[in-house]
């Protein structure tokens, strides 16, 4: 069936049933589902059949969970994680070809032995020790934010905005090679931590 976007925007605002979701047994009213801005549903309405079809379901899962986008943040700062190890793992290969690459015992390789690429894999894996260490207080506050029924969209601006602040702290990272680029690996790294601050503040 053609979703018309006349139809979804004649959605009406309803308040799903409460449930035990904040801290301490005390249960929050859940923010009321709305219909998407006007612009969204032009745009909707603009598309070809099949793709219309394909952000159809996309766009009815958003309606009936808000924290969709958020949510969806979380496999994205987890892949995110793991960038910077196969960028280390593509300069040992570099190095020392596909078939000399210590996959028995990578762990124990020494960085300094790749010579003049000793550097960006030092870096790289640093980059990557520090995205678990990341991971894992940004995934605790957006869950958090979905039990206790925070504001969806300040949950979704606060998520995206650590995505993109992680992905400039891997860039600056891996691209690091004197003060000022280092500096500006600081600030991003410093955004990101206090987009996950603001996800905690916004659920508590």
């Amino acid at each position: 069936l053609k979703l018309h976007a006349r139809a979804l925007l004649s959605w009406p605002a309803v308040d799903p049933p409460r449930g035990k979701g904040s801290l301490g047994g005390m249960s929050k009213k859940p923010p009321a589902m709305s219909p998407p801005p006007a612009w969204v549903m032009e745009a909707f309405s603009k598309l070809p059949g099949p793709l219309q079809q394909s952000a159809q379901v996309v766009l009815m899962k958003f309606i009936k969970d808000q924290y969709l986008p958020a949510l969806a943040m979380i496999p994205v700062a987890w892949l995110l994680v793991y960038v910077p190890h196969f960028v280390k793992v593509g300069f040992m290969m570099k190095r020392r070809g596909v078939n000399e690459y210590n996959n028995l015992t990578p762990r124990t390789e020494d960085p300094e032995s790749y010579g003049e690429h000793s550097g960006i894999i030092k870096r790289a894996l640093a980059c990557h020790l520090n995205g678990f260490e990341s991971f894992a207080p940004f995934t605790a506050a957006v869950l958090l934010c979905k039990l206790n029924r925070a504001k969806p969209m300040e949950v979704a601006k606060h998520s995206l905005r650590y995505i993109v602040f992680r992905v400039l702290f891997i860039i600056f990272y891996l691209a690091g090679r004197n003060k000022t680029v280092a500096l500006l690996r600081s600030v991003a790294w410093a955004d990101g931590m206090h987009s996950t601050m603001m996800l905690y503040r916004t659920a508590l």
